[in-house]
């Protein structure tokens, strides 16, 4: 369904799954869309796609692809091997302060970054296996790198922005109706939610204001 409000959105780490699915949810959404991604010139094109190919690591081609836009979406982050699992990763920390830079720089004021269940004060949250398990030990650096990422998004003095964490990603169909966490009680807690929900609750973002300055979790 299209917005009232057409919003021109980059979003960074375009070329990743939920990257991509984000790309058609909001052009659904009737937004201006451009991709920003190493590999960004392999993505699909549709009427109305800006490509611009570069690595959140470089300021130079953030500011490059920075200016005209109203709104960025954060997708990117560190692949799951050998060397993220044992040594660590700072490339979402890093990665993120780049990208406020180049947003101030360009004047660009709204940020919508997705980290990850586990990250911050979702510490300890999910299914027995994630929090017992795979948070602690397989995915112990990367989100030590999400919760320094949302670290930097909450100091960053932006005028609006949002932190959306994912609970575990599936490859299901999107769901209209999510559970939605801000604080974490002893009720019902998160559980798992696809990467095309998260895509489109992404979009949904871009004009949706309710948990600016603020993180939002989000589940089946």
């Amino acid at each position: 369904m299209k917005t009232d409000i057409t919003q021109k959105v980059l979003v960074i780490g375009a070329t990743g799954k939920i990257g991509r699915l984000a790309l058609t949810a909001l052009a659904a959404e009737g937004h201006k869309v451009t991709a920003f991604g190493r590999s960004a010139d392999r993505i699909a094109p549709f009427d109305g796609l800006r490509v611009k190919k570069g690595d959140v690591t470089s300021a130079s081609d953030l500011d490059a692809a920075m200016r005209g836009h109203d709104t960025v979406i954060l997708t990117f982050g560190a692949p799951l091997n050998r060397q993220t699992i044992l040594h660590g990763t700072d490339v979402c920390e890093v990665g993120t302060r780049n990208v406020v830079a180049a947003m101030k720089n360009a004047c660009v004021p709204r940020l919508i970054a997705m980290t990850s269940i586990g990250a911050g004060s979702s510490a300890g949250q999910g299914r027995w296996p994630f929090r017992n398990f795979i948070a602690p030990v397989i995915l112990r650096n990367i989100l030590r790198d999400r919760t320094a990422q949302e670290e930097v998004v909450i100091g960053s003095d932006l005028p609006e922005w949002a932190i959306v964490r994912p609970a575990e990603l599936t490859d299901g169909v999107a769901q209209e109706s999510l559970r939605e966490f801000t604080v974490f009680d002893d009720g019902p807690g998160p559980t798992v939610v696809s990467r095309a929900s998260v895509a489109g609750y992404l979009a949904k973002l871009v004009t949706d204001k309710r948990y600016d300055g603020s993180a939002v979790l989000i589940s089946e």
